[in-house]
């Protein structure tokens, strides 16, 4: 029959290796310097070291850990040189600093992201008339969730730069 080690017998065993360190440290008090008994109970003494050893790695283990980061994953992107293809219209408001040539960007839906690109860069998208075609890299995943009224976070990067209202969603027909 095999021993299974569970945490009470550790903690029993944390226990005896302890008192024996104790014990050792009683007859190395008592004994005579150069004796056998002053020997043994400093081969009992050094009983301690594997217990508390283990008592703190028990303590390191109870540190809570930071969680680690989500790793980056590859951004799709539009194939260079494809024509621009309008999958909705919306109407778009800036609210931090516009990056001059990113035309390319995320729409942010309730947690969801979806890779997008405006038909000019993202200044000149911004200060056009409003509302602008917004072409999706996969239009089948995100209209569904861009329905007409849906708001949505613009991004690029992580970094908002607008928010928006989806006013139309019909397939390829919408250039200006």
């Amino acid at each position: 029959m095999a021993l299974i080690a569970t945490p009470a017998r550790r903690r029993m065993v944390m226990i005896v290796l302890l008192l024996l360190a104790v014990l050792g440290g009683f007859i190395r008090k008592f004994a005579a310097p150069a004796s056998t008994l002053h020997d043994v109970g400093t081969l009992l003494l050094v009983l301690w070291l594997p217990a508390v050893g283990n008592l703190i790695a028990y303590l390191i283990r109870r540190i809570p850990r930071r969680p680690q980061p989500a790793p980056e994953l590859p951004r799709a992107v539009f194939p260079a040189g494809s024509a621009f293809t309008p999958h909705l219209q919306a109407r778009l408001e800036a609210i931090g600093a516009l990056p001059a040539q990113h035309a390319d960007c995320l729409l942010l839906v309730a947690g969801q992201a979806f890779t997008a690109r405006l038909s000019a860069p993202m200044a000149q998208a911004l200060a056009a008339p409003q509302p602008q075609p917004i072409e999706l890299l996969r239009p089948a995943a995100a209209l569904p969730r861009l329905a007409p009224g849906t708001a949505f976070h613009l991004l690029v990067g992580t970094t908002a730069v607008a928010t928006g209202r989806v006013e139309d969603a019909a397939a390829n027909s919408l250039l200006p």
